[in-house]
């Protein structure tokens, strides 16, 4: 019998989702997407042009730990009257025993404690990059780092070693380079330093933002740390995302209601070129999410919200 997502042991963002459930509105937001500010592999001008071929009218840009692709975004965006850019980004947070990544919508990426916090991130996430790459090479499965360097061209992170363990041909897949060495129970796995949840949604508050939990499915005990979340000021968490078939989905949209949280999603999309990967413009919340998104920041923040888009405000 499969565990509700309030009872759920979580699992990797990078395993292999079942097939997906179609929304029942045409898809016009996508509220997490890469570049390669973090891990994606498209330019923040490249992933623009590409979204604004689809029938997305609003997205977000959500780097992991980095707002170093929002100004080229919303630059580009300027070329396509139809389509507004939320200046996002996606913070890697831990409770006792789970990994959870928050998102924060509305922020202004120039607040000074903001930036001062993620500086010291990815100067985490470089050193427990560096570590893992050194233990591979005692497990008999080198990569080279400067090759990691030159894939990530950006915030180094997990996602560049697998790529990199499969072009030397060590691992057929990024999934299987996480179940096998370097995913949260890998051979490999060196962790890194990581905020609470709690302290990551103070953070985006500080930053004029909202937080909203991402792929919930990868979450051990999510109910118990949505409750806290929500003291905190939580503003909603992801639903219609990734490739949740209805039981998932249903499941998630029932937290939502029970805690008065803002459904979201998006396709989390990376540019892999993974086998299935969603793209955009084939899932997303309702068309009215941003708004009821904006209205929470409202609520948080009055008239201080961190960085509105044109055509939201």
């Amino acid at each position: 019998m499969s565990k509700s997502p309030d009872q759920q042991t979580g699992g990797s963002r990078y395993d292999h989702a079942v097939a997906a459930v179609s929304p029942e509105w045409p898809v016009e937001v996508d509220l997490h997407l890469h570049t390669t500010a973090s891990d994606g592999t498209l330019t923040p001008r490249q992933l623009i042009d590409q979204v604004a071929t689809t029938t997305l009218r609003v997205v977000a840009v959500t780097d992991h730990d980095s707002t170093e692709g929002l100004d080229e975004a919303i630059e580009a965006s300027t070329s396509y009257p139809q389509l507004a850019v939320i200046p996002g980004i996606e913070l890697s947070t831990a409770t006792e025993d789970s990994e959870l990544h928050l998102l924060g919508y509305f922020i202004d990426a120039s607040n000074l404690t903001l930036q001062k916090t993620l500086t010291k991130f990815r100067s985490e996430r470089v050193e427990a990059a560096r570590a893992m790459v050194d233990r591979l090479a005692e497990l008999r499965r080198p990569v080279s780092w400067d090759r990691v360097i030159e894939l990530a061209a950006g915030s180094v992170g997990r996602p560049h070693i697998a790529r990199a363990m499969v072009e030397a041909g060590h691992v057929e897949t990024v999934a299987e380079a996480f179940d096998r060495y370097i995913g949260d129970r890998g051979v490999a796995r060196v962790p890194r330093p990581k905020l609470h949840p709690v302290a990551a949604l103070e953070l985006i508050h500080s930053a004029g933002g909202i937080g909203v939990v991402a792929h919930p499915r990868t979450v051990n005990r999510l109910d118990e740390v949505v409750k806290q979340l929500v003291g905190a000021g939580l503003a909603g968490i992801e639903v219609y995302a990734e490739k949740y078939v209805s039981q998932r989905r249903d499941g998630y949209l029932n937290i939502a209601t029970r805690h008065n949280l803002v459904p979201c999603g998006g396709t989390d999309y990376h540019a892999l070129g993974a086998e299935n990967e969603a793209t955009p413009g084939t899932n997303g919340p309702p068309p009215d999410t941003p708004s009821k998104l904006l209205a929470r920041a409202a609520d948080i923040h009055g008239h201080q919200i961190g960085s509105v888009p044109v055509g939201l405000a």
